[in-house]
């Protein structure tokens, strides 16, 4: 059964990638406006893991990051906070969201459920545009390195973008102005754990042969195997996460 997600979430941006896709299927986010450059970057740095979780967003200090005003920015820490990446507290201004083992567990089972009845639509719905696409996005994936030491996240910047930019080309055929920023807005919310449990961990993940998997089932129109393929791959992804202990073990404190 579908577990319904309730949300306020009121914009939601498409990649560029996805050119030839009827981008009318979604609302827009205006990325040239100065609050939509400060929720691009603040939301980059919570998802990427250089905003600790429960961290203090003050508007002063993100002024001087971004070197915005304090009107855009917190236009744009309201937005967060509708996706659940910002907590917003009286009198006490933002936070980066918290993260803990039970909202982990949670997102998983809700992801691989809004996911897959996405896939499903996408797949009755989506053209031969659509495919090309989703070879498009794999084909950009395979030529990134995951790994980039040089950062303090450890996760290649170029390699983030077209791993998004797959995972939702997946499901942009699905037709549904309401469904498709659910699915992004749960994507988000699963990197950050990803690229925080990175910091504690040195092993790395090959993971290129379940995204190349998960491309050849949706291009063969296979649902039922596109399905399992997906909810594999979120459910591995968890339980890697999972075994970062110290990675919940500092958020206690």
């Amino acid at each position: 059964m579908l577990r319904i997600v309730r949300t306020n979430y009121w914009a939601c941006s498409v990649p560029d990638d996805l050119s030839i896709l009827d981008r009318k299927a979604l609302p827009r986010r205006d990325g040239n406006t100065l609050a939509g450059r400060a929720y691009e970057a603040i939301r980059t740095d919570i998802i990427g893991g250089e905003f600790a979780p429960n961290q203090r967003l003050r508007l002063e200090d993100l002024r001087e990051r971004f070197a915005m005003g304090f009107s855009p920015i917190r236009e744009a820490l309201m937005q967060l906070h509708t996706e659940r990446l910002v907590v917003q507290e009286k009198m006490k201004g933002f936070r980066v969201a918290p993260i803990s083992l039970e909202h982990l567990h949670d997102l998983c089972e809700v992801r691989i459920e809004i996911e897959s009845l996405a896939i499903r639509w996408a797949i009755e719905r989506g053209s031969a545009d659509w495919e090309a696409e989703i070879l498009s996005a794999f084909h950009r994936l395979s030529k990134e390195r995951k790994r980039d030491e040089r950062t303090a996240h450890g996760i290649d910047a170029a390699w983030r973008s077209r791993h998004r930019t797959f995972h939702l080309s997946l499901v942009a055929a699905c037709g549904s102005a309401q469904l498709l920023p659910i699915c992004e807005s749960l994507f988000d919310q699963s990197e950050r754990y990803v690229a925080l449990s990175i910091l504690h961990r040195d092993e790395p993940r090959d993971d290129l042969s379940e995204h190349k998997a998960m491309m050849d089932a949706a291009i063969a129109r296979d649902v039922d195997r596109a399905i399992e393929l997906c909810a594999c791959h979120i459910q591995r992804t968890t339980d890697k996460v999972v075994t970062s202990a110290t990675l919940f073990a500092d958020a206690a404190e």
